[in-house]
């Protein structure tokens, strides 16, 4: 088997106005999915999400067609391993991390999603067979909102049987404790709750000092983790903070590569790491990074906000992988993340089973060019947000 083509598909879902949300890095008027394919020679293809794309999505297509498909046709898609090292040494000297990154991490799991397929086999199998026989989830949401809205929402996600939230806080601090503590009391000890502070999307961070202090004022609500507290560079505030506080600290969604994690994991800046398999490097350096977090009694939480592709690339990813722990489940409106999949993607007690499908489990991307047409980014701002300083963000965050 031979790789014949690589080609990019854009996608893009524009929110009706009530479902465009808020949050510390702006608002999102609409989810942009940059998809990679693969094709063989003997018919198999495979696809992959290259995460973060949707921010530059014509200069990643460009990138793509000049630069990494001449690396990658005619090469057997079956080398994994030596296809990625490959596009890494060869783009290492304007790459190693921001968008080449996250490009090589679309092709590997489209690599990984080819090589499943040409074994009629479900991805994780291949990948050294199902640790778990379900994947607990959390709803990931709780964007900004009035509290009695957020608590609405809330008790939906309790009665589609979640045992955990994720709420993002991060724009007034005031605002946020007191979000956290009518959350808490709400739910009694029911739910966990994850908290994700959002400071690598904010054009002022947090200092360590500040986040030290938000965390000891976050204590009493006894978190499952906070999230994100500071901006991704500040690896010794991470550990400063790490060190006084009594929450466990996540971070790693804006990280890339072993090599980048290796920063966050080594000096134990953190207590949950968090790839994500369409950004840090795909499928197999998230293997990688999952290894060294395990060296280091570290259990991984990965990053999974995109499209179903993401998605199911993160699931794949969990269940072949002894310390992931549980899986982030998108819960904004986004057809390109549900419709997808081949499988619909069903909580069972706060569980999610693991697929059937071979490959990842996605449809044919051909039935979505039309159905979700690309829509090239405009000048959109909201005048009151423009007037507070904040920029949009358009689409997937």
């Amino acid at each position: 088997m031979k790789i014949t083509g690589v080609q990019t598909h854009l996608l893009t879902y524009e929110y009706k106005p009530n479902d465009v949300w808020s949050w510390a890095g702006g608002k999102t008027l609409r989810r942009n999915a940059v998809l990679v394919e693969l094709r063989s020679d003997d018919g198999v293809s495979g696809i992959g999400e290259i995460g973060e794309a949707a921010f530059l999505p014509r200069s990643v297509s460009a990138i793509v067609a000049e630069q990494f498909e001449p690396m990658l046709v005619g090469e057997d898609p079956m080398n994994i391993e030596k296809l990625w090292h490959k596009m890494y040494m060869r783009s290492s000297h304007w790459g190693r991390k921001g968008v080449i990154i996250p490009i090589i991490s679309g092709i590997d799991i489209a690599l990984w999603d080819m090589v499943a397929k040409s074994y009629n086999q479900p991805l994780y199998r291949v990948l050294g067979g199902a640790c778990r026989a379900s994947i607990r989830a959390y709803a990931s949401a709780g964007m900004d909102k009035p509290v009695d809205e957020m608590l609405e929402e809330i008790k939906s996600y309790q009665e589609q049987g979640y045992t955990a939230i994720k709420i993002r806080i991060g724009t007034d601090t005031a605002q946020d404790i007191e979000r956290v503590r009518k959350i808490r009391e709400f739910v009694g000890d029911e739910l966990d709750i994850m908290v994700d502070a959002s400071q690598s999307y904010t054009d002022n961070p947090w200092t360590d000092k500040q986040a030290i202090r938000i965390a000891k004022e976050l204590e009493e609500f006894r978190l499952f983790w906070l999230e994100e507290p500071l901006h991704e560079d500040d690896v010794e505030g991470y550990r400063r903070l790490r060190n006084q506080s009594n929450i466990p600290i996540a971070a790693g969604e804006n990280e890339y590569t072993r090599f980048g994690f290796r920063r966050l994991i080594s000096p134990r800046a953190v207590d949950i790491v968090q790839p994500d398999v369409t950004r840090s490097g795909g499928i197999s350096e998230c293997k990688k990074i999952a290894a060294m977090a395990s060296a280091h009694h570290l259990p991984c939480a990965p990053h999974s906000f995109g499209s179903g592709v993401g998605l199911m690339a993160n699931i794949h990813f969990i269940a072949s992988t002894a310390n992931c722990i549980i899986l982030e489940y998108d819960r904004t409106v986004n057809p390109l993340r549900d419709e997808l999949l081949l499988e619909p993607i069903q909580i069972d007690k706060g569980y999610v089973r693991l697929p059937e499908a071979p490959g990842l489990g996605i449809k044919k991307i051909e039935e979505f060019g039309q159905r979700f047409p690309f829509l090239e980014q405009g000048k959109a701002v909201d005048r009151d947000e423009q007037k507070r300083g904040r920029q949009l963000t358009w689409f997937d965050i």
